[in-house]
């Protein structure tokens, strides 16, 4: 069942991320953004490592949202589509796998029809 979930919610982004979810999920993102800087000094420590690994710098809250808010519906669209819809896909699992579909089931569900 829970597989069934996500492979809808990925079929969603392909093609029903809306502006108002969008606007949603940046304003969560930067509440938690903001609410990781009043927190211990290890996370803070944590972030400053992950931008230096990826920015090759420290980037400031100003750029980081402004970042944020030039991420708009089409877009998340358009990205999940490049990474989700109709593409092949790893699948690993740990432990009992017995309730696990089979790679055709899953790759079936990459697609979904649109009128």
């Amino acid at each position: 069942e829970c597989h069934w979930a996500v492979m809808r919610e990925f079929q969603e982004l392909c093609h029903s991320a809306s502006d108002e979810s969008v606007e949603l999920a940046k304003k969560q993102l930067k509440a938690t953004i903001v609410g990781q800087l009043d927190s211990n000094l290890s996370q803070v420590c944590e972030d400053i490592g992950r931008q230096m690994l990826n920015y090759g710098r420290r980037m400031s809250l100003a750029e980081m949202f402004a970042r944020i808010d030039a991420v708009d519906a089409p877009t998340i669209r358009r990205v999940a589509t490049d990474l989700f819809n109709d593409k092949c896909v790893a699948v690993s699992a740990k432990g009992n796998i017995s309730t696990l579909p089979d790679y055709n089931w899953i790759r079936r569900h990459t697609w979904s029809l649109r009128y």
